[in-house]
């Protein structure tokens, strides 16, 4: 309940355990989201390329700062053991920037949860002469325990609201040749890039496929999936595991058009070719 900045890295593979350690996997969807208890968000952001390791990683920090809560950078082995060329900006100043909310009252006036409008706390350095009570606990706005149903209810719609507020600032996704496209595919991370080529394939043979592409997995894009079901016939999910995303389009989604999955989870990830077979599958 301290809501401290923090930014964690998950390169995921095969599971569970050990499972396959070197195996493109994309398991730790729902566990990125879920894995901690308390019904509280996160932002997850998920890469696609090694220049957007680094883009993504400042974006990270920065989302941190800015909103007090854990960022998860969520790659899979594909984009792990990739190797590309990263251009570094001429000028940092244009990179997203980590700016913690400073407390502006004096420290004898400070009280360590108090929010205005964005319903984030500033947050003072340490050993800056600001002092407040850390706990686990559920608390008021002075950081000290508070066992109130109002204090409970108060503290969990913060948590929420903080991020719920600013989702346009948060979610972030990519639309690639969907201008005029009748059918979607949704993938992310490793298993977008098969996709980008299998959208050209598709193309080339007439099909008016487009891909989109979640760069923020968590909070779920929720508008844009309910747009794309208002823009397309049909929508594959692919994903690198079981099918856990695809459960969250479909309930977007609602039942508008069909939603089917291409779910691969065999050590390797799709080729091009698999990607496009799927696509004139379902989209026959």
């Amino acid at each position: 309940m301290a809501e401290i900045p923090l930014v964690i890295v998950n390169v995921q593979r095969v599971g569970p355990s050990t499972g396959q350690p070197t195996s493109p996997s994309q398991g730790d969807i729902m566990q990125a989201r879920w894995g901690t208890h308390g019904d509280h968000w996160l932002i997850a952001l998920t890469p696609a390329s090694v220049p957007e390791c680094f883009d993504l990683t400042l974006r990270a920090y920065a989302l941190s700062e800015k909103y007090r809560v854990p960022v998860i950078l969520l790659m899979d082995e594909v984009i792990g053991h990739m190797r590309e060329k990263i251009e570094l900006p001429d000028n940092y100043d244009e990179i997203p920037q980590a700016e913690r909310k400073l407390p502006t009252c004096p420290p004898e006036e400070f009280k360590a949860y108090a929010t205005d409008e964005s319903l984030v706390p500033a947050m003072p350095p340490f050993g800056s002469g600001y002092r407040w009570h850390v706990t686990g606990l559920v608390h008021d706005e002075t950081g000290f325990p508070k066992g109130t149903p109002a204090a409970t209810l108060a503290a969990t719609n913060r948590q929420h609201d903080k991020l719920y507020n600013n989702l346009d600032d948060i979610v972030e996704v990519e639309n690639y040749a969907m201008d005029d496209a009748e059918y979607a595919i949704v993938a992310f991370g490793g298993a977008a890039r098969a996709s980008y080529e299998a959208v050209d394939m598709a193309r080339a043979k007439g099909m008016k496929v487009g891909l989109v592409r979640p760069i923020t997995i968590w909070p779920f894009a929720e508008k844009q999936m309910k747009a794309l079901a208002g823009k397309v016939k049909h929508i594959i999910v692919h994903e690198l595991n079981y099918g856990q995303y695809v459960l969250e389009v479909e309930r977007a989604v609602a039942g508008k058009v069909p939603v089917t999955l291409f779910a691969k989870y065999d050590n390797e990830p799709a080729t091009p070719d698999e990607v496009l077979a799927e696509m004139e599958k379902a989209f026959k």
